[in-house]
């Protein structure tokens, strides 16, 4: 058994060391395969419908032939295009469409990216309305264009943006809306800003409710956030924290 596990390993290494193309394109799947299982765990679906979910944004044409207009336009303004396409987002866009929610809060706007597809999942769950907080710093967008510019026109009947502060802004939206799904961090990512969100937009989660935090390895607090309230070993994909509300009493209002 040994003498065969050893063979294998020689045969595989081999390989890579013929084909290294072929064995970094078998590396990146094994990886989204071993996300698809953890996220699939969290979400509460199988990992293969998570894998056809994540997929499922650019199978919709009219989504697809969109962000491909915004990617020509997004040419000459560095290498922000890129980001159109990224499994981060597409692992979010999952999540979404897996949940069902109907009210989802995010911080962080910019160009809109992370927004359309948050938008999309809500379309395709044929639900769901997206509350946007952006400070609206042009400085991140490209000459002429407003917050949220790559968001589609026929998504935005589900869509409102909010623009200012989030310290100013988040607290009375929150009192406003009463109960959310899904609150989504991904504005300034600062561990007193994000324990700040953390710590403010919880309390407001439905029992089983998801808080999503982007560049959630950039600092502690979201580490020390999850260990406060209970979660016990919440995953972080792609950078990207997950976690349930429910896990333990959530911090007072």
């Amino acid at each position: 058994m040994i003498r065969g596990l050893t063979l294998e390993v020689e045969r595989r290494l081999s390989l890579s060391l013929r084909h290294p193309g072929h064995a970094f394109r078998t590396l990146v799947r094994e990886l989204a395969r071993v996300d698809d299982r953890r996220l699939g765990a969290f979400a509460g679906v199988p990992d293969r419908e998570l894998r056809a979910l994540r997929g499922e944004p650019l199978r919709v044409s009219e989504f697809r032939d969109h962000l491909a207009r915004r990617a020509r336009a997004l040419r000459n303004v560095g290498p922000l295009g890129a980001a159109l396409y990224t499994n981060k987002i597409a692992f979010q866009y999952a999540v979404i469409r897996a949940a069902k929610p109907d009210v989802v809060v995010e911080t962080g706007v910019a160009n809109g990216v992370s927004s359309s597809y948050i938008l999309l999942a809500l379309e395709q769950n044929e639900k769901g309305r997206l509350h946007s907080i952006d400070i609206g710093d042009r400085a991140l967008l490209p000459s002429g264009a407003d917050t949220g510019w790559i968001v589609p026109g026929w998504l935005r009947h589900r869509w409102t943006l909010h623009l200012g502060n989030a310290r100013a802004l988040l607290p009375p939206l929150l009192a406003r809306l009463g109960e959310i799904d899904v609150f989504i961090h991904d504005s300034l990512h600062t561990d007193e800003h994000m324990t700040f969100e953390f710590e403010t937009a919880y309390p407001y989660l439905k029992p089983g409710g998801m808080l999503i935090a982007d560049d959630a390895l950039w600092n502690p607090a979201f580490a020390r956030f999850a260990n406060r309230i209970g979660a016990d070993r919440p995953p972080i994909v792609r950078g990207v924290g997950y976690l349930r509300a429910g896990a333990a009493a959530a911090p007072g209002r």
